[in-house]
């Protein structure tokens, strides 16, 4: 099992080294002509994955978790495939779709891989150690690609998407060497039976079912944010500036990740995500409110919060979650967090093209800081 370890590392670095993830937004206006349009492919790919979540969750209990990363990788890799031979807005719609589904089949199972792992192994105290070292591997990867594409931007975009296609074939493969976790059985129940049970759990329990509500609201807004931002940074700083700034952004992410562990070792998760949220909120109105060439360091300096936020955040529900329906229950929590991208995107796009770039940004850290009442009431009642 330790083997499913390392190889997490790799898989998780390979599918997140994308030379194109820094220019998404704005390749994809480009092509389209309308920032609503460019957000609604990203919305395409959230909404695919909020119907796809649960499918793909009871698949994984049920048919394991090696050959449902296997089938992510290989849709990962259709996907930024058809992006980078795009040259209308229906090719970019497929290759959303193919996103989506990559994306669901990760959902809940990768976690699921890694904790079942360190259970065979009677180490999975230690789970949010492994889980925030191993999510750094994802902002390593998108912070050296973001630095390598500033390297690249004279060849054009399309050559940043072309590029992208190397590392996701390369994590395909990874994902056929995984070894399924011995302590995972398929279960044995009905989907609709093993679905019902999967959202009783989540209703049934107060403290699933807040951070639920609140990761679903931060994570959507906050990753339509993400998205949407290097519209914003491009307006203030030059082209070649903005994947400089990913570079940063996912470095000071990679540092967050790597120490997540020993942040809660001392910090409860609850009053982690008090304390993120309210740093998001705050540098997020202030670097809007300025909207000069300081605004980009304040959106940057918020990326330390972001792995300590997410590991507290799968660390709590790990624990509430059962070893038969835990890749289900994931899913679950994935498919709300997916319906608010969606509907984060079009928001975003719908008041960028009508508004402006600025009052965009600003209706997107307010609404992403919704859920700190929510962690605060979790923090007060449960911890």
């Amino acid at each position: 099992m330790i083997k499913n370890i390392r190889l997490l590392y790799i898989h998780n670095f390979l599918t997140d080294f994308r030379f194109q993830e820094a220019f998404i937004v704005i390749f994809f206006a480009k092509i389209t002509g309308s920032y609503t349009l460019a957000m609604t492919v990203l919305a395409l790919t959230t909404i695919v994955k909020a119907v796809t979540d649960i499918p793909t969750g009871i698949f994984s209990d049920k048919i394991g978790r090696k050959y449902t990363l296997a089938f992510g990788s290989l849709f990962s890799t259709l996907s930024i495939t058809c992006y980078a031979l795009s040259q209308g807005t229906a090719l970019l719609l497929i290759g959303a779709v193919f996103s989506g589904l990559g994306q669901s089949l990760f959902s809940g199972n990768n976690n699921a891989l890694l904790y079942e792992s360190l259970k065979s192994c009677g180490q999975e105290k230690e789970y949010h150690h492994y889980q925030g070292r191993l999510s750094s591997m994802f902002q390593l990867a998108l912070g050296l690609s973001a630095l390598a594409a500033t390297v690249f931007t004279h060849d054009g975009l399309r050559f940043l998407f072309v590029l992208g296609i190397v590392p996701q074939f390369l994590a395909a493969v990874v994902s056929l060497f995984f070894t399924e976790p011995k302590l995972h059985n398929a279960s044995q129940q009905k989907s609709l039976s093993h679905l019902k049970q999967a959202f009783l759990q989540i209703y049934h329990n107060p403290r699933l079912r807040l951070l639920t509500i609140g990761q679903s609201i931060s994570w959507g807004f906050g990753e339509a944010l993400h998205n949407f931002n290097t519209a914003f940074i491009n307006a203030l700083w030059p082209t070649w500036a903005v994947a400089f700034y990913r570079a940063l952004s996912h470095a000071l992410g990679f540092c967050g990740f790597w120490f997540a562990g020993p942040i809660l070792d001392r910090i409860k998760g609850a009053y982690v995500l008090a304390l993120a949220s309210t740093y998001g909120l705050v540098s997020g109105v202030t670097a809007t409110v300025m909207a000069n060439v300081i605004s980009p360091i304040l959106f940057l300096s918020g990326s330390a919060f972001f792995g300590p936020y997410m590991v507290a955040c799968d660390q709590i529900m790990q624990k509430e979650f059962t070893d038969e329906q835990r890749a289900t229950l994931g899913s679950v929590v994935s498919f709300t967090g997916s319906l608010v991208f969606a509907f984060a995107a079009l928001c975003l796009g719908l008041v960028s093209d009508n508004f402006g770039l600025i009052p965009a940004v600003m209706f997107g850290v307010i609404a992403s800081a919704t859920a700190l009442p929510i962690y605060v009431c979790l923090f007060r009642r449960y911890f």
